[in-house]
């Protein structure tokens, strides 16, 4: 299920506590190795009067004392641990110079996107770890630099505490209480800024964003130590006593040392183990306290957290610039039209399957920031469970911070350059961003082309354009000392001159610089005299998503063995055919023309939340795979304290076989 992830840090008044008292005026005395406070009884004495002589409540006093409750008599004695009446100040967290972080580079991952991640530049990330200069790997540890340690010296809770995190690796042993402790903060404010820790899963080696020194109040279960008075019967032994209380005849003979026979009447005190729920400040809690306090609660408060659609009913918003208002709008607002409608088709086909209410609330933009502001005031807009946001920048940027302060999943299908996912928990980035995209084609390098050689076929028509990945892969070829060289391919260019750069018995992979139709069909076309003449080598050609837009190409692609990676693709031609069918039934016009189709987006990923994102354990960092017609979705959260990215790929392998497609995650 979907959650709604909110903010709900209830302020605890009542501050004083057993464990912050002061201590007693009273003699001590050792029982069972405890040492206690005494206070003996006066005559006639009531509770009420010992409270006002020691200066503690009536509750304190039964608290530990709980037979009196029922009353005191004279010469009897009231007990009090004297370690519940020593003041215990909050220890602050200093940070040290020697403290390090370290993150486990997980499959796919660059210093690019582990840099925005950390909010670090990647120059300071090379600093820290010289060896990444020649590149990072999956399971590779590597240093955060934490430019912005807080300052040795502070010894109280500080603004600058709450507004500046700090990263902390989990260590073995260690648990979400034991951190909290540690860092001088909450089990809400760790589960607040870190939905990735779901319960059962806080595991060693991850990473988790901290704002230390900011110890609320909280309200704990406390073990105490109590005794309770018992006046002996007829009969009574210590041995009977003793089983009778479920404690041994030796704690029993500890506690009453005065005492050496039990006679009719006698006062014998019972030592107990009980608990006590207080308020007391975060910081001077216990790790065992915290942990005995939260943990048989932990999954309700993330539920609180977190709150799930338990009704069977979605809220969504569909946010974006149709133009409505304008009497000439542009292409795109066409398009944005196409996808809702497509979006539509999905609910009607399959939200009469599923056991839930879709409600569907639509607003235009009219690509006008104050008109985005309006609907984002809107009072329905905080009850919504996902808003579905435009690209354009800023409208997006309203849409993220919106969802981030009111707890609303905003999904990204549209943009894949923002990059708010690094930092804000209600990002479903389902557009996957360029360093995921770059971090896919390395690993499809390294898997299956590790033995080639990759030659680089340059626009010399078009210098400064490049697609979206050349940089990256180009700089993962040099770290990992893959051998590669780049071609200013020039119309001068023919297939002798690439064929001077292969060696006999060799293996190459050529990758266009550019995505530009012309300067495809110039260097495929050399290419293809490359390869049919050079049969001693295996040749292959990396595509670019663009090139699945192109007509009558693939025939060409399959001739190179062409691999080509994209965000999109439709591997079903006859589950597309149906759905523009249902269009065209519907609408009574076609979908846009466009790759990928926008119509068919809206239809995926209305049949993604419906059937899948809205089905799940809304705690869990994964989400279940989805086969959808033109995009497939798999999500993962960025990072512990980050939003989701769909992590799958389209590889589509072009040969004389075929056409197959296979995702890499």
């Amino acid at each position: 299920m979907i959650l709604r992830y909110f903010l709900t840090l209830c302020a605890l008044i009542g501050f004083a506590s057993a464990s912050a008292q002061s201590a007693l005026n009273l003699p001590v005395k050792v029982l069972n190795g405890d040492s206690y406070y005494y206070y003996q009884v006066k005559k006639n004495a009531q509770i009420a009067d010992i409270s006002k002589v020691l200066g503690i409540t009536a509750e304190t006093i039964t608290k530990y004392n709980p037979s009196a409750k029922d009353g005191v008599v004279k010469n009897q004695l009231l007990f009090f641990p004297v370690a519940d009446f020593s003041a215990s100040s909050a220890v602050t967290f200093k940070d040290t110079p020697s403290r390090k972080v370290m993150h486990l580079v997980k499959k796919g991952q660059t210093l690019y996107g582990i840099s925005k991640t950390y909010n670090v530049s990647i120059d300071d990330l090379v600093a820290a770890n010289p060896s990444s200069v020649n590149g990072i790997k999956e399971g590779q540890l590597i240093e955060i630099p934490m430019r912005n340690k807080m300052a040795n010296s502070v010894s109280t809770p500080s603004a600058k505490s709450a507004e500046t995190p700090i990263y902390h690796t989990i260590q073995k042993g260690e648990s979400m209480y034991s951190v909290a402790k540690t860092y001088n903060t909450t089990i809400e404010k760790l589960l607040e800024v870190n939905p990735g820790i779901y319960p059962n899963h806080f595991v060693e080696g991850d990473v988790v964003k901290i704002y230390p020194n900011t110890s609320a109040n909280i309200t704990i279960q406390k073990d105490i130590k109590q005794m309770v008075s018992y006046k002996a019967k007829k009969g009574d032994t210590f041995e009977s006593i003793a089983a009778a209380n479920g404690i041994t005849v030796q704690q029993l003979n500890e506690a009453n040392p005065n005492l050496k026979k039990i006679k009719n009447g006698s006062l014998v005190y019972l030592p107990k183990a009980g608990t006590s729920t207080e308020t007391v400040n975060s910081a001077t809690a216990s790790v065992k306290e915290l942990e005995q306090t939260y943990k048989p609660k932990i999954n309700d408060l993330y539920s609180h957290f977190y709150k799930t659609i338990s009704d069977g009913e979605v809220n969504l918003a569909i946010i974006l610039p149709f133009q409505l208002q304008n009497p000439n709008p542009p292409r795109q607002a066409y398009l944005y039209t196409d996808f809702y409608k497509g979006f539509l088709l999905a609910v009607d086909s399959i939200g009469k399957n599923v056991n839930k209410k879709i409600n569907i609330n639509v607003y235009d933009t009219e690509h006008n920031l104050n008109k985005i502001d309006s609907i984002l005031a809107l009072p329905a807009l905080k009850n919504m469970d996902i808003i579905i946001a435009p690209s354009e920048p800023k409208q997006l940027e309203r849409c993220n911070n919106f969802g981030l302060k009111h707890g609303v999943y905003v999904i990204n299908c549209f943009s894949s350059k923002n990059e708010d996912y690094a930092h804000n928990p209600y990002i479903i980035q389902l557009n996957m961003p360029g360093n995921y995209l770059s971090g896919a084609v390395n690993q499809l390098i390294a898997e299956k082309f590790n033995d080639y050689e990759v030659i680089f076929l340059k626009d010399a028509a078009n210098v400064n354009v490049e697609t979206e990945i050349i940089g990256d892969v180009s700089k993962y070829l040099s770290e990992h000392k893959i051998k590669s060289h780049t071609i200013d391919f020039s119309s001068n260019v023919d297939n002798q001159a690439i064929s001077s750069y292969m060696d006999p018995g060799s293996n190459y992979l050529f990758i266009p610089t550019s995505s530009n139709k012309k300067f495809f069909a110039q260097c495929t076309n050399v290419l293809k005299l490359v390869k049919d003449q050079r049969y001693d080598c295996n040749v292959s050609l990396l595509g670019h998503p663009e090139f699945l837009a192109m007509r009558d190409v693939n025939d060409m692609l399959k001739a190179l063995d062409s691999y080509v990676y994209s965000r999109f693709f439709v591997a079903n031609a006859k589950r597309a055919e149906q759905i523009h069918q249902k269009f065209k039934k519907e609408y009574q016009e076609n979908m846009i023309v466009t790759t990928p189709s926008l119509g068919i987006m809206g239809f995926d990923i209305a049949t993604y939340i419906i059937s899948t994102l809205t089905n799940q354990n809304a705690t869990a960092a994964h989400k279940a795979y989805f086969d959808g017609v033109q995009m497939d979705i798999e999500l993962e959260r960025s990072s512990n304290w980050g939003g989701y990215i769909n992590k799958c790929v389209e590889l589509v392998h072009f040969s004389q076989n075929g056409i197959k497609e296979t995702i890499i995650k």
